[in-house]
């Protein structure tokens, strides 16, 4: 049997099949799915992340307002020679401590108007005000803390008041900044006294409103009499760019009579 040999090859051809315009639209479907929902998760992380970030601004914001106001209140001063010295029928020299409260800005949920406070008083600090006066600073000033609406923006401003001398009136007079104009919230309480209960517990009591010069607080002859508060209970209240507000309250405890007696003496 003779065989027969052939050069020619049998070529086999592999057919490529791509995907079909269904599998393809099922894919970008799936791919703008999953592309949303990490956007989703990306937007909303971000979101927390700047509303975290508001929040902590906001609270070192009152933080700091509210160490500002705290350390001249802790440096208070009644000054019984300067006050004897301007006793007459023409003048009469303010010292001490005043706190007054007025109406304040409307509150956001109640839409009733706030009380706030204004307080006036001399105090043993250092000058924030007066830079160049730095040399002859007597560390001795007159400093006001309220909060007043402003007639133009109509927005509430929180002031603090600096007199580098001092004067027979603590209302008036030196240089105002607007600290802040974020604050909603400015609340003084003066602890008057405190009255020992049976079983070492304590009643006190506890006032908004305080006078030093209506107290005749330098006569020694009048028990229980002093010119300073026990004691002030800070409160106050900040809204943050994001809209929410951030509050605070602090007691700080104050030098009562005989406090610095070797001023003016």
């Amino acid at each position: 049997m003779m065989r027969i040999f052939t050069s020619i090859q049998i070529k086999v051809r592999k057919i490529k099949r791509g995907f079909s315009l269904l599998e393809l639209l099922i894919s970008i479907a799936l791919l703008g799915l999953v592309m949303s929902l990490l956007y989703g998760a990306f937007f909303q992380i971000s979101n927390s992340s700047l509303k975290v970030k508001s929040t902590l601004e906001t609270r070192q914001e009152l933080r700091l307002l509210m160490k500002m106001v705290l350390d001249d209140l802790q440096n208070v001063q009644y000054l019984k020679h300067y006050a004897e010295s301007g006793q007459s029928e023409i003048s009469q020299r303010e010292t001490g401590l005043i706190a007054e409260i007025k109406l304040g800005p409307e509150n956001a949920e109640t839409g009733v108007l706030e009380e706030v406070s204004s307080i006036y008083f001399h105090t043993a600090i250092k000058s924030r005000f007066y830079p160049e006066e730095k040399e002859r600073d007597p560390e001795l000033h007159e400093v006001a803390y309220t909060l007043d609406e402003n007639p133009d923006t109509k927005t509430w401003e929180f002031i603090r008041r600096e007199d580098f001398y001092l004067d027979g009136n603590l209302r008036e007079g030196g240089k105002s900044y607007v600290l802040s104009e974020a604050v909603t919230k400015f609340e003084l309480e003066l602890l008057e006294s405190e009255t020992e209960l049976a079983g070492g517990e304590s009643r006190e009591n506890w006032t908004k409103e305080w006078n030093s010069d209506e107290r005749e607080c330098h006569k020694l002859s009048i028990a229980q009499n002093f010119c300073l508060p026990r004691a002030i209970r800070l409160t106050m209240a900040l809204m943050g760019e994001d809209e929410n507000t951030a509050s605070d309250s602090q007691v700080t405890n104050l030098c009562v009579p005989p406090c610095n007696p070797e001023i003016f003496e």
